[in-house]
């Protein structure tokens, strides 16, 4: 992750009438919010997805055979293709090179038609970097079910610090959860 997100799709409103904390009780506050930031963080990691707009990159140690996969959708847009070869000279794709397909889930790289990826010798380890900002634009574009699971996530690690996240969780966050191969 390069840039977190600026918010959080959950906050003191929405966890408070879970744990029937009254809205004006601002004494839980520096124990919850801390918490909302976890559990998102938690249910992002599960689902591998990213809920709100954050910069990651993704580094590969070679050019692919075929695409290049972007974990954590849904995505916006690419920022940069750049590559180092073994002397640690840097240069950055054009995008006019590749075609990014936001349509596949998790979205992909490919390159144009009739493109090669470049020849250059790549540096031993992530010689390859991609740039790129995912995640929902607004908090209200998170769907409910994920709301819900940090809610209960939230409230399961208030009430027992440090226990596994319940199943109920799991159960919400399973239907869209993008499994890595």
């Amino acid at each position: 992750m390069i840039t977190p997100p600026a918010t959080e799709p959950v906050g003191l409103p929405d966890i408070k009438p879970q744990l029937r904390i009254d809205l004006d009780d601002e004494s839980y506050d520096a124990t919850l919010t801390p918490l909302i930031t976890a559990a998102r963080e938690w249910c992002e990691g599960f689902q591998n997805r990213a809920y709100l707009t954050q910069t990651l990159e993704l580094a590969l140690d070679e050019w692919p055979r075929g695409e290049i996969r972007l974990p954590r959708p849904p995505l916006q847009s690419v920022t940069s293709l750049t590559y180092t070869d073994r002397d640690g000279n840097t240069a950055t794709w054009a995008s006019s090179n590749y075609i990014v397909d936001d349509y596949s889930e998790p979205a992909e790289i490919v390159r144009a038609s009739g493109v090669c990826w470049p020849t250059a010798c790549l540096v031993p380890a992530n010689g390859v970097k991609v740039r790129y900002v995912a995640g929902h634009a607004a908090a209200g574009s998170v769907p409910e079910r994920v709301k819900q699971a940090i809610i209960l996530l939230v409230a399961a690690w208030f009430d027992n610090p440090g226990c596994e996240p319940p199943d109920a969780v799991k159960s919400l966050l399973s239907l869209d959860r993008v499994v890595p191969v």
